[in-house]
């Protein structure tokens, strides 16, 4: 089945759902997704198809969730305040929302007993030594001094 196939069938089942609200697609955007509601929070959710990053993401976040159990409701939460504060909103210069789960997950680190591993060990994969290095080379200017 091919990515936009999957899409129409998401989409087409998220319409006949009684959990989602303003089901739409937006199949020309840089990553094509289905974009809906959850009807009692308002929560907006997209969906995409093929986005190798976004599945990684997601099997990551559902590791951490089924760590601290605490950690989902806390997110849920988070979003749900920075949507009624309106911060919600990357296209008005607010922020993505996978940022208050990252922001949810930092706290929960950083508490004086942690909840959450802040290292996951040998659960990190697909993570490439090269990529970092990399990054770390970009992010060296060099130095000029006056002579």
């Amino acid at each position: 089945m091919s990515q936009p196939d999957v899409l129409l069938l998401v989409q087409e089942c998220l319409k006949n759902s009684d959990s989602f609200i303003d089901v739409d697609a937006d199949f020309h955007a840089r990553v094509p997704v289905v974009v809906c509601k959850e009807k009692q929070s308002g929560l907006l959710c997209k969906v995409s198809a093929g986005n190798e990053n976004a599945c990684l993401t997601t099997k990551h976040l559902t590791a951490l969730g089924k760590l601290e159990p605490k950690l989902v409701p806390l997110v849920i939460a988070f979003r749900y305040w920075a949507k009624l504060c309106s911060i919600d909103r990357p296209e008005e210069g607010g922020l993505p929302p996978y940022v208050f789960a990252l922001m949810a997950i930092f706290f929960l680190q950083q508490r004086k007993e942690p909840l959450l591993p802040v290292y996951l060990g040998s659960w990190v994969c697909n993570f490439s030594a090269y990529i970092s290095d990399d990054f770390i080379k970009d992010l060296q200017f060099p130095v000029q001094t006056k002579t």
